[in-house]
């Protein structure tokens, strides 16, 4: 692996290069000896195309440029038996220590700095209002003036209390109420069955009410609370509301908004009272 080849590329790949050539001879030099510069494996492995993100002929002609532009050597084709060897070209790095460095010389050592205002044995420019020696030119600061806005008596106004409340403070709205992780849609049902004397946990966590919700709009809550007051009186070791929702799942629907409910068909017999036989035979068999 040629960690010292990319390095290399990285930092004095000639600038003619394309950024797909650039990248292309980065992957090379990454599978490249450090010494010979020439590539260990084959150019078409999928991991060169995949890195150099070029298909098998962009391959072949990003290398011919390369080659062309004197980045790579082509040493031998590729065999049966062989793969293709490249060996990469040494590139001239561009900021060698012995090349000058093409800034202008004006913050050498050896220059003296252009801005004279800040040089040690020039003064300031700016006027001495600043200075140590200058009183401050603000009168109603300084300690032999009283501030305006102490009294006669030289006692500073007293500031406002700070147990006061601010106008900001004030004008803050309330908090809004705590709802304990329960969703706004299922607060009735919550409530209902609290005040009909059913308290039981709500483990439900974030998505974990989305069947709730869904049940309400289903069957409704009164539905609901009724079904879960009667399994409550059979079973009074109930303290989980999961108890209820196979139950509630099994409750019927609510009917479909505007249908009208059925008319009741009168019995044409009256009931009448129940009366002892007035045979008495039907008493002889033991009844």
């Amino acid at each position: 692996m040629g960690i010292r080849l990319i390095v290399e590329v990285l930092t004095s790949a000639p600038e003619a290069l394309t950024h797909r050539e650039k990248l292309l001879l980065v992957v090379l030099a990454e599978d490249a000896n450090d010494d010979t510069r020439i590539t260990w494996n084959s150019v078409e492995r999928p991991a060169v195309l995949r890195g150099a993100k070029l298909s098998r002929a962009q391959l072949y002609a990003v290398l011919k440029s390369l080659a062309a532009k004197g980045a790579v050597e082509k040493l031998a084709a590729g065999q049966r038996n062989g793969t293709a060897k490249y060996k990469i070209a040494l590139l001239e790095p561009s900021q060698c220590p012995g090349i000058p460095d093409t800034d202008t010389p004006s913050q050498c050592p050896d220059s003296p700095d252009t801005e004279a205002s800040q040089c040690p044995g020039t003064p300031d420019t700016d006027e001495n209002a600043q200075c140590p020696g200058n009183a401050d030119t603000e009168q109603s600061q300084c300690q032999g003036i009283p501030d305006l806005s102490v009294r006669k008596s030289l006692t500073p106004t007293p500031h406002p209390s700070s147990t006061t409340p601010s106008t900001s403070q004030q004008e803050r709205p309330a908090p809004a109420a705590v709802d304990y992780g329960i969703p706004e849609a299922a607060r009735p049902l919550v409530d209902a069955l609290t005040h009909a004397g059913i308290r039981v946990r709500w483990p439900f966590r974030g998505d974990g009410w989305f069947p709730v919700l869904s049940l309400i709009a289903k069957c409704g809550i009164p539905a609901m609370v009724e079904y879960a007051a009667r399994a409550a009186e059979r079973n009074t070791a109930i303290d989980s509301a999961r108890y209820f929702m196979r139950g509630w799942a099994e409750l019927a629907p609510l009917p479909e908004p505007g249908a009208a409910r059925p008319q009741l068909r009168a019995v044409p017999t009256a009931w009448q009272p129940y009366q002892n036989p007035t045979d008495m035979s039907v008493y002889e068999n033991g009844f």
